[in-house]
């Protein structure tokens, strides 16, 4: 990992850090300035960097500091938060009754490997989650591997499993260089300790399957 690149990441989870926890408090508590930009947020969903100028000041613009130079294309660490914020405003929609389990959708700790692995041991349509995670896991570009990600997302919401949002935006960065096969590896090895932790009896849903 160079200098440049491990500065770029730090800037990167320090902006998706500070975004998600302030959209998830507000949303949480119901105010309507949360509640909005997480609508406005999922619209923009898979859809270029810029599609909607007004969703730059909600997922890019921190990236940036004063006297910055913007380059012509986005950059690695803007499509990941682009990608990470936008997608946790699909995972978080509805999400805000305590009664019934945590509603937060962003907790620290949960890999997407480890949160794919949960939704796979839940009762329900485990070999089509297998199948989109190894379509994942074998994407060739960053817009294939969103593609898959949205889907299981989207089945984690469903299921009440949390994703550590900025983990995720680390892991989308990486998927963009010579890394990613560390990545899909963390992964796989998370979406089988998952598994055998459910096994076992020591996973944390263990007892709710």
């Amino acid at each position: 990992m160079s200098d440049i690149e491990e500065s770029n990441t730090a800037r990167l989870k320090r902006v998706v850090r500070a975004r998600v926890e302030e959209l998830q408090e507000g949303y949480l508590r119901d105010r309507s300035s949360a509640v909005a930009a997480l609508a406005q947020l999922r619209h923009g969903v898979a859809k270029p960097i810029g599609d909607d100028p007004l969703l730059i000041g909600l997922t890019v613009a921190d990236l940036y500091e004063e006297g910055d130079n913007v380059r012509s294309e986005p950059s690695y660490a803007e499509k990941a938060a682009y990608a990470a914020i936008t997608l946790y405003a699909v995972h978080q929609q509805s999400k805000r009754d305590p009664s019934k389990r945590d509603p937060r959708m962003h907790q620290a700790g949960n890999s997407f490997g480890r949160s794919a692995g949960l939704l796979w041991i839940r009762p329900g349509d485990e070999k089509a989650v297998r199948r989109r995670f190894e379509a994942l896991a074998t994407a060739s570009t960053l817009e294939g591997s969103l593609h898959h990600a949205r889907g299981l997302i989207q089945q984690f919401r469903s299921k009440d499993i949390p994703l550590d949002y900025v983990k995720f935006a680390e892991d989308l960065y990486w998927l963009q260089t010579s890394a990613a096969n560390r990545v899909r590896r963390r992964w796989g090895i998370d979406f089988y300790r998952a598994a055998q932790s459910h096994e076992q009896g020591t996973g944390d849903d263990a007892e709710k399957n």
